[in-house]
């Protein structure tokens, strides 16, 4: 199990007990010590169910994603604001359980106020003692601006569990002030380096790795218990990304072999036609509704028709629901931008929820598309991205979906550059694609069409 997983879990089973505690004190403070037992037996069952609901909240919500960490004042906006959610839920709940004598007034009241309280407590803790004392300290092999980029994030975020401590050189290529840390050459003893540092990892670039002095050197210290990772794999894993400007063509055929994923894909697809149906059915009550807001709202088409490029580089016509003004493009295709002027304002609440994506599921259907994956781009940008970005091509291997682990990671696309990080993201969910993956993203979609926070 890897440290993220163990960290993650450790963190859940805190919120956990939190929760409880929170409970054990809003009984304490509403009933006497006579009637305790009583009414914690009356509350354990709802609110252990209530209790799983808002840890799949949290989950949804980034609440465990260690990146989220880095700003602590964004960190406490977004736990208030799921917790608000978490208590809407409890009310439901509630008022739905017919056969609990619990009310969703002043103990779910007082719970939630001090469920926050006690989560703010306990993640400080996590973060300024648990995390930040227990950080493993790295070596790196190399040096380049990814390897800076990742350096400078560690630094900064020491919450991920990482310390820089020192970089090795071929040569003394590099000045010290350049990196930052201190610098080694090849030709020092690495036992030295790493008792002095205290280093407990060590992450090569890849035109370094295959040095045999060096492969030769970090075999001699494993006996002092020292961790080897290349530096794709440890971007990775920090990142969900992949340096799509530090792999070769022999990462894809080592990563990439479609034969483990057969079983996958045939479940998979079962899945979408499942799902599709049953939302596509749904679906249709709220067409009328949106195609009459379009139609009020700018004159032309209610839906949209485009060719984009499928699985295997094969065209096909996307269809959803018209988000900008008529003829946006009569002078020819044009990246979208952020607050873009041709978007109306049904469209843009159709965006923000991603509620313009629903005839896709037609797309679905067909098998033209999938739930999840990479999304589909135009014929005319991806002639232009080939060019531009190393490996792009790669992206089509799979079938484009509705929705992506680019779309929950970053989702705004507007330049080369922006394609290039979407790339990354792409590659990532095309290696470790698995149904876990694709719930994970399934359900931080519908969490970012409940809270309108697309585009």
């Amino acid at each position: 199990m890897s440290a993220h997983k163990l960290r993650s879990g450790f963190l859940i089973f805190g919120d956990i007990i939190v929760l409880y505690s929170g409970l054990v004190i809003t009984l304490f403070l509403r009933y006497s010590l006579d009637e305790f037992e009583k009414w914690f037996n009356l509350h354990i069952l709802p609110f252990s169910v209530l209790f799983a609901i808002w840890i799949l909240i949290f989950l949804v919500a980034g609440l465990y994603d260690p990146i989220s960490f880095s700003a602590k004042e964004q960190f406490h906006e977004r736990l208030i604001r799921t917790m608000l959610v978490a208590g809407i839920v409890g009310i439901i709940l509630f008022y739905l359980w017919t056969q609990s004598v619990i009310t969703p007034k002043t103990n779910l009241v007082i719970d939630l106020i001090i469920s926050v309280i006690l989560l703010l407590a306990w993640r400080k803790f996590y973060i300024t003692v648990i995390l930040q004392s227990a950080g493993a300290k790295i070596i790196f092999f190399g040096w380049s601006r990814e390897t800076e980029n990742i350096a400078r994030l560690l630094q900064n975020n020491q919450f991920l569990g990482y310390e820089p401590a020192a970089v090795i050189l071929p040569s003394e290529t590099i000045l010290k002030s350049e990196t930052g840390l201190p610098v080694f050459v090849l030709n020092h003893d690495l036992a030295k380096i790493i008792n002095r540092t205290g280093a407990r990892l060590v992450v090569a670039s890849g035109d370094v790795s295959s040095n045999a002095d060096f492969i030769k050197m970090l075999y001699e210290v494993l006996p002092l218990g020292i961790a080897y990772l290349n530096f794709a794999q440890f971007y990775e894993y920090i990142t969900g990304k992949i340096p799509v400007s530090m792999i070769s063509e022999m990462w894809f055929l080592e990563n990439l072999t479609e034969n483990k994923k057969r079983a996958y894909e045939a479940a998979k697809r079962a899945f979408d036609l499942a799902v599709s149906a049953v939302l596509g059915v749904l679906a249709l009550f709220l067409f009328p509704l949106i195609i009459l807001a379009i139609k009020i709202n700018s004159p032309g088409r209610a839906f949209f028709r485009q060719s984009r490029v499928g699985k295997n580089g094969h065209l096909f016509e996307l269809i959803k629901f018209r988000t900008m003004v008529k003829d946006a493009e009569k002078n020819g295709a044009v990246w979208a931008e952020k607050d873009d002027e041709r978007i109306t304002k049904v469209g843009g609440f159709l965006r923000k929820t991603r509620l313009d994506e629903l005839p896709q599921l037609w797309n679905v259907i067909k098998g033209e598309m999938s739930l999840i994956g990479p999304r589909p781009e135009r014929p005319e940008f991806v002639e232009e991205l080939k060019k531009q970005i190393p490996h792009y091509m790669m992206r089509l291997l799979v079938r484009p979906g509705l929705s992506g682990w680019a779309q929950i990671n970053f989702p705004y696309g507007a330049s080369v550059e922006d394609a290039m990080e979407k790339l990354q993201y792409d590659l990532y969910y095309i290696k470790n694609r698995s149904m876990g993956l694709d719930l994970t993203i399934a359900l931080k979609t519908l969490f970012i069409m409940v809270s309108r926070s697309g585009r």
